[in-house]
């Protein structure tokens, strides 16, 4: 039997690829992502000492300015989305200097570079490929939510992943856990660091459900237990806690198959052919029916529930988030509400309502098929519970 020894230069590698892998599936989940770098200046005592030792309490406030900033936008550009930022984050010690500084990994549905000002000393900056490092290309900018000196933005591909999580492991880098290895003689240079990141849910995991539902979906499991992730090169072969629950989630899949269909998923007996050294993975998936996880068969049927509620939003959203109420809507009101609305109604010839655009108007056609911005005033179920949830800005 083999086991994880975390300290050499193996099982750093490893450790590496699979917080790259988590970090590239955890960018799937979200429309913006961003690498950022923060450093302390020698303006004032307080940068001056974080910058010899770590001060994690300067990230946490740095975060609750960003979340503060990200609702002042959404509820300024009127988003019907809740703000949300999630993120990875490694201190680190520099190896010439020694100062402290932090590279982030930050994920959100509203664009990171648009909160609070980013400056290149005094020019205001507003679009984000001026504000981009590109390979030896430095661009330090002050942020105007980090106070305690400049910041560096980096694109979130692989590369920029690969370089913020190469700091994550320089815990493991101290000259007790480098001797005997060929990092050894650099040791002493990479010797502090602190990792942190979001943990509910944890960093990768909604993409690995995801994953599974589709599997469902398809009815079939993986021949082999590794994953090829968006964006990243080469297959990811999760380990640790993250492979148990990989296991558990395959699990609860085949028996939702069998089931179904009433015999396992196709490429189950490949997959546990593929396992066949793993005497720890083997016993997850052949185990007792009484050993089975239901923590992880729950999350899948919360899932699928969410899904479904996600599908059900999406069509509300498409009906009555235009720049006209739908047609259902428009037959409740009087020609007064219509004409403010610049519409008319009529009969055709088959005696059925309808509705065209008055002088100065846009055919009403266009503007249905056009987004508003949110829920419509005029829609009749503005203030109910769906539209409150759907549309948090305009739907009360």
């Amino acid at each position: 039997m083999t086991f994880a020894c975390r300290t050499c230069d193996d099982c750093i590698a490893t450790r590496r690829h699979n917080w790259i892998a988590r970090a590239m599936a955890e960018k799937t989940q979200w429309p913006h992502t961003l690498c950022v770098a923060l450093t302390y200046s020698d303006e004032t005592q307080h940068n001056r000492d974080a910058a010899q030792m770590f001060c994690y309490a300067d990230v946490r406030a740095f975060m609750a300015r960003l979340r503060s900033a990200a609702k002042r936008y959404a509820k300024k550009k009127r988003l019907n989305v809740e703000p949300v930022i999630r993120f990875l984050c490694a201190g680190e010690q520099g190896d010439r200097n020694g100062r402290c500084h932090w590279h982030l990994i930050l994920y959100s549905n509203v664009p990171l570079w648009d909160l609070g000002e980013v400056r290149i000393r005094r020019t205001l900056l507003q679009k984000l490929a001026d504000m981009l490092t590109i390979g030896k290309r430095k661009r330090r900018l002050n942020w105007s939510l980090w106070e305690h000196g400049y910041c560096t933005f980096q694109e979130p591909d692989e590369g920029g992943m690969a370089y913020v999580l190469s700091y994550c492991l320089k815990d493991q880098f101290t000259g007790e856990k480098s001797e005997g290895t060929m990092r050894e003689a650099k040791s002493e240079n990479f010797a502090t660091g602190l990792f942190r990141m979001s943990k509910r849910p944890a960093i990768g995991e909604q993409w690995l459900f995801q994953k599974m539902e589709r599997l469902l979906a398809a009815r079939a499991v993986m021949p082999k237990l590794e994953f090829r992730v968006p964006g990243m090169s080469g297959y990811w072969v999760p380990n640790g806690t993250f492979r148990k629950k990989a296991l558990w989630a395959l699990v609860a899949l085949n028996k939702r198959i069998v089931w179904t269909t009433g015999a396992p998923a196709p490429q189950w007996s490949s997959l546990i052919a593929s396992l066949e050294g793993s005497e720890a993975d083997l016993e997850v998936l052949l185990g007792k029916p009484e050993e089975e996880n239901p923590d992880i068969a729950a999350q899948l049927a919360r899932r699928s529930r969410e899904e479904a509620q996600r599908h059900q939003d999406a069509e509300f959203v498409r009906s009555c988030g235009r720049e006209l109420p739908c047609w259902k809507c428009l037959n409740g009101y009087p020609d007064e509400t219509l004409a403010r609305l610049g519409l008319e109604r009529y009969e055709d010839e088959a005696y059925e309502i309808r509705y065209r655009a008055l002088p100065g108007f846009e055919d009403p056609a266009k503007r249905r098929s056009r987004p508003g911005a949110g829920l419509h005033t005029y829609c009749h179920l503005r203030g109910t519970a769906q539209a409150r949830r759907v549309f948090p800005a305009t739907g009360g």
